[in-house]
């Protein structure tokens, strides 16, 4: 008895001891932190967001504004780290390079590294378009040449009905609602393999049309069943463009009512894609076919949906893509929204924006897919790179 009592009597002094040195760091923390408020919330900011950007553990709208924010978080984290090293700061200063430099596991995602592809010689290859085509040139019916949009499989947002396009390929399903007298949008998914199983919805949208939702198809490819998925997930319909006319027009209070408008949209966005994207994993996360998810997400690489997929599937253009292929063709251009996922049964050979393709406010997405058990099969296959080149009768070898 008397020895337990020495454990505890030890185990108690060892506690104490620990939540001293605990208080005192916790104290000298606070201290420096009164000493440098603004470096010192900056790091924190930029560590939360990081956090939030690699493991989105939370689907508030809050985080979906928190992970936008990276790409400022890190200068200002950088700007904070050079101020703490002045002060002599050190520890702290080199806590926050550190998570700096941890950053680039999350900024990657905003750019493609490929140098070119792998050329296999017998593996076969799926070819892959996605594209919100939102329009097609006004002289479709007078010979539109839809062969640059030819793939194995192609999954259109905003698509409307087109004989030039649908010709091209033996199996279709679709989901379109009414957009204004006399024409019909939606979603659709096209394949030259048969589609044996399918799903497809078009959430409702009270203030605007209703033409996002997903498709669900299990093909049948070779010996295999795969799955894909074609999303278009709730858009923002931010207007920068307006808001930056009235500020140029010196109206500010148009310019603020813009704002506080964006805010809105984009808080309503962040909350509606959350709940539709659980929905579209129900159907991919788990599933015993190879997957593909392609589509318009709406969202940035930084953005919830990207980082939520990315747990449990790879990203074609941050994998297999050249430069930063931004896919929005018109204000703010500047980012990705249109992204393939491939599960782990895929190996992703290559990935390209289809940037000459300018009529829609998108831009297409091409990727090209091996599966791994035929690439295993693939006795000869050669590791031999070269630049992808777009084909208008897609890409096989």
């Amino acid at each position: 008895m008397a020895t337990l009592y020495k454990i505890i009597d030890l185990l108690s002094g060892v506690l104490a001891f620990l939540l001293t040195m605990l208080v005192d760091a916790g104290s000298a923390l606070l201290a420096r932190y009164r000493q440098y408020p603004v470096a010192y919330t900056t790091l924190s900011y930029l560590f939360v967001t990081m956090a939030f950007c690699y493991y989105p553990v939370a689907s508030h709208w809050l985080t979906g504004f928190i992970m936008m924010s990276l790409p400022l978080a890190i200068p200002g984290g950088l700007i904070a780290c050079v101020y703490l090293l002045y002060k002599q700061q050190t520890m702290i200063a080199s806590a926050g390079l550190i998570w700096i430099v941890f950053s680039f596991v999350v900024v990657k995602r905003l750019m493609g590294f490929n140098v070119g592809e792998i050329k296999i010689s017998q593996a076969q290859t799926l070819n892959v378009l996605s594209f919100n085509s939102e329009t097609f040139p006004k002289t479709i019916n007078n010979g539109f040449d839809a062969s640059p949009l030819k793939a194995d499989i192609a999954c259109f947002q905003e698509y409307s009905p087109t004989s030039q396009i649908e010709r091209q390929y033996s199996s279709k399903i679709e989901k379109l609602t009414c957009f204004d007298k006399g024409r019909e949008i939606g979603l659709a998914l096209f394949s030259n393999y048969p589609i044996v199983n399918q799903y497809g919805r078009i959430w409702n949208r009270t203030h605007a049309p209703s033409i996002n939702g997903f498709l669900c198809a299990d093909i049948a490819y070779g010996a295999d069943t795969i799955r894909v998925v074609n999303v278009h997930l709730w858009s923002m319909g931010v207007r920068t463009n307006q808001a930056m006319d009235a500020l140029k027009a010196g109206k500010l209070g148009v310019f603020t009512s813009e704002v506080f408008d964006t805010f809105s949209r984009l808080k309503e966005g962040f909350e509606n894609r959350n709940e539709q994207l659980q929905e579209v994993e129900s159907y991919v996360v788990g599933s015993r076919y190879p997957v593909i998810i392609c589509g318009d997400f709406n969202e940035t690489p930084m953005g919830y949906s990207y980082s939520k997929l990315s747990q449990n599937f790879r990203n074609a253009f941050e994998e297999a893509g050249q430069g930063l292929g931004f896919t929005l063709n018109r204000h703010p251009y500047c980012v990705r929204l249109d992204q393939q996922f491939v599960s782990s049964d895929w190996h992703i050979k290559a990935c390209q924006t289809l940037s000459s393709l300018s009529f829609s406010d998108h831009f297409p997405v091409l990727a090209q897919y091996v599966l791994k058990k035929s690439l295993a099969a693939s006795t000869d296959a050669v590791a031999q790179r070269k630049p992808l080149i777009h084909s208008p009768v897609g890409m096989r070898d």
